[in-house]
């Protein structure tokens, strides 16, 4: 019996699809200048966890119980953005996007108490803001190729 050269054989379905491969190899390529901005913003998400610890160090003399409440809230918010760094592997926009807006509030809260706070550490709030909003930038795509990737995943 003989084969028509112009029908390409067909590949069992247990056996890797070239096409595939391929398309995988692309989007991995594709998507290294992506995950850049979105890798410099979960290091400044545990930077802003680390920076939220080193009031703990240099607290001032208090009464016990509001040292501990002090201590609670420090640690809660430095979780907070240590988990959202570790979010943004999965789901990089939406971490960032909570990110910004938790950062945000913190600020806005620290404004309304003591309205000084506006100017101290105004260069770091700034860079902090330049990294997330690029992060943001580029987190829908990253994300939505994780997406993408995922679902091609638990396909097979």
């Amino acid at each position: 019996m003989e084969q028509n050269p112009q029908q390409p054989e067909k590949q069992p379905d247990s056996a890797p699809q070239q096409e595939n491969l391929l398309e995988d190899m692309y989007d991995y390529n594709s998507m290294e200048g992506y995950d850049k901005p979105v890798r410099n913003a979960r290091i400044m998400l545990f930077v802003i966890a680390g920076i939220q610890l080193i009031p703990l160090l240099l607290m001032p003399e208090m009464e016990e119980l509001a040292k501990w409440i002090t201590i609670g809230i420090y640690v809660f918010i430095a979780a907070v953005f240590a988990a959202l760094a570790l979010w943004t592997k999965r789901k990089p926009y939406t971490a960032i996007i909570v990110a910004l807006s938790f950062y945000t509030g913190i600020i806005l809260l620290s404004a309304v108490l003591e309205p000084a706070s506006i100017f101290q550490g105004l260069i770091l709030k700034i860079i902090v803001f330049v990294l997330l909003i690029n992060g943001l930038r580029n987190g829908r795509e990253v994300q939505e190729w994780l997406d993408t990737k995922n679902a091609r995943q638990n396909q097979r």
